[in-house]
């Protein structure tokens, strides 16, 4: 017997017709779209230069649950198109500032750098949905709340990008969270963040299905949270008390770039642009009490320097870097071997009786703008860098003074983008440094998010080494970091010359004992692999075990 479907009468919507699964189709749809945009829009506003109002960060801990309550409810599919959408989103918003960097630094067409930007943000959208895609698919062999943020620290980790973001940045202000770092990184903070916002919506998906309430997993992650807090107190209390005790260093750093406008460079005039730092330099002198170490940011000096320099330039010479101050002086400068051609992103150090020693060279390049792929080359119009394999640390004869006795004090400089790599830091840790120093030419990204982004970066670099942080950027943000991650001074942007200045810090201390992340390293963060492994065993064995 043939069932023939009835006309659609002249009252009959076509949704009807088709039945009242069409329509919770298409309900399930927009909630999951706007599960993920939700997700997005709660990272970004949490993210690090948004607002100065510091409980907004504490979003970042909810944040992951609107997309995770909607992915029981999808296929793997699904749930990998759900989590790149959120992934693209976040990078697009996070990363606004990168055309004009492109435009600006490796000398793309406007419209290139949009269309790279968007690339890139599609590429680095798929650590989420491979994330997304991964919990949903191996929900049934482990609890959401232990293999949702064990695979997110997986991506964070080991996923190539361009610009490497993780959650756990948003938590930069939050001292006693932040402790958690030394663990392993910021990526232990983001895995405190995704357990609680995992089990939040383990507990929203079994009241709507009716099932028992995780009860297991809330206790587990308040237990975690309370060790977290005692963790962080603690350490926070025996870090101060080291650091307390520790030799003081007067240091003062010179803030004096603007940040860039428009689509195109604006390299202005570099000998009125080494003369302002050098003005700036005898200002800060002049103010305060003498200083062991001056800094300058990264391409502080715009003239170009031998690779091989020994001395400064002549008093008659405008390359002369010495003018009007006396402090010894750490500055970047572009560096060129005669012999190669080639060109290095360098730190310098000018001692204060003239002698010149180029010790370090920039090793982790940005790519697109300080280096290219061989094949890609043709697409920009600048030089390239190369990079640096040297890493140990500068060692700055300290005199003695009022009481003080004269110290050697090993230094580590690390440049720019090198800053939101821990394992760069760690590396330079193993030589022995007792303060950290970091050169940066933000002004590149213009009066954007980035500054801020890459502050906070720096804040968790001084927390795993468990050292005192300087960082000197050219048009901000310049601070100094104490090894607790408390940023102790800072200053703002530089939108025009009158807000051009510097800053002296008379309590610099200089630490020896390593933080935990040097003996540690990475180890959390295999764990987490060790977990999602053996998830996707367990799943591939009870789907065997079905089939036989």
């Amino acid at each position: 017997m043939r069932t023939e479907q009835a006309p659609v009468g002249r009252g009959q919507s076509d949704e009807d017709a088709r039945g009242p699964g069409c329509g919770r189709a298409r309900g399930l749809l927009s909630w999951s779209l706007a599960a993920a945009l939700a997700t997005a829009i709660l990272i970004i506003l949490s993210s690090p230069g948004v607002t100065s109002w510091r409980p907004l960060s504490l979003l970042a801990w909810l944040a992951v649950v609107p997309l995770l309550a909607v992915l029981p409810r999808q296929s793997v599919k699904g749930a990998f198109l759900l989590g790149w959408l959120a992934g693209v989103v976040v990078n697009l918003g996070l990363c606004l500032w990168f055309p004009q960097l492109l435009a600006r630094f490796a000398g793309l067409h406007p419209v290139l750098a949009v269309l790279a930007t968007v690339a890139i943000a599609t590429y680095q959208g798929l650590g989420w949905a491979a994330w997304a895609a991964v919990t949903r698919a191996w929900s049934s062999a482990l609890p959401m709340p232990l293999l949702a943020p064990a695979a997110m620290v997986i991506i964070e980790r080991w996923m190539p990008m361009v610009f490497p973001y993780s959650l756990g940045l948003t938590q930069y202000r939050l001292l006693t969270v932040a402790q958690a770092a030394e663990l392993g990184g910021p990526h232990v903070v983001t895995f405190l963040m995704v357990l609680v916002g995992a089990t939040v919506a383990a507990a929203l998906t079994a009241r709507r299905s009716g099932k028992p309430w995780p009860w297991t997993a809330i206790a587990v992650t308040g237990g975690v949270l309370m060790a977290m807090v005692v963790f962080g107190q603690w350490r926070l209390a025996t870090t101060a008390a080291v650091r307390a005790k520790a030799p003081r260093l007067r240091v003062g750093l010179v803030q004096g770039g603007e940040v860039q406008t428009g689509w195109g460079p604006s390299f202005g005039d570099p000998v009125a642009l080494l003369q302002r730092y050098q003005r700036l330099s005898a200002q800060i002198e002049q103010a305060g009490a003498p200083l062991d170490l001056l800094l300058w940011p990264e391409d502080a000096n715009p003239l170009l320097l031998r690779h091989d320099g020994a001395h400064d330039y002549p008093l008659q010479s405008v390359r002369r870097i010495r003018r009007g101050f006396q402090s010894p002086l750490v500055f970047g400068v572009t560096t060129v071997d005669v012999e190669t051609r080639g060109i290095y992103n360098s730190a310098a150090f000018l001692a204060a009786d003239g002698r010149l020693q180029v010790f370090y060279d920039k090793v982790r390049l940005i790519f697109f703008s300080e280096w290219l792929p061989p094949f890609m080359e043709g697409w920009s119009s600048r030089k390239l860098y190369q990079p640096g394999t040297r890493l140990e640390p500068l060692v700055l004869s300290v005199p003695g003074r009022d009481g003080r006795p004269a110290r050697q004090v090993p230094i580590s400089v690390f440049i720019c983008f090198e800053a939101i790599f821990p394992t760069k830091v760690r590396e330079l840790m193993s030589r022995g440094p007792e303060l950290l120093v970091n050169l940066s030419d933000d002004s590149w990204f213009g009066d954007t998010l980035e500054p801020e982004q890459h502050l906070s970066h720096t804040v968790f670099r001084a927390i795993e080494s468990r050292r005192d942080l300087v960082r000197a950027a050219g048009s901000g943000i310049s601070a100094f970091i104490a090894a607790t991650g408390e940023i102790r001074q800072r200053a703002e942007i530089s939108r025009s010359v009158s807000e051009l200045g510097g800053l002296v810090d008379q309590d610099v201390r200089l630490l020896q004992q390593p933080g935990l992340y040097a003996a540690l390293g990475d180890t959390f963060c295999g764990w987490c692999l060790v977990v999602v492994v053996v998830g996707g065993g367990t799943k591939l064995r009870r789907r065997d075990s079905a089939r036989g």
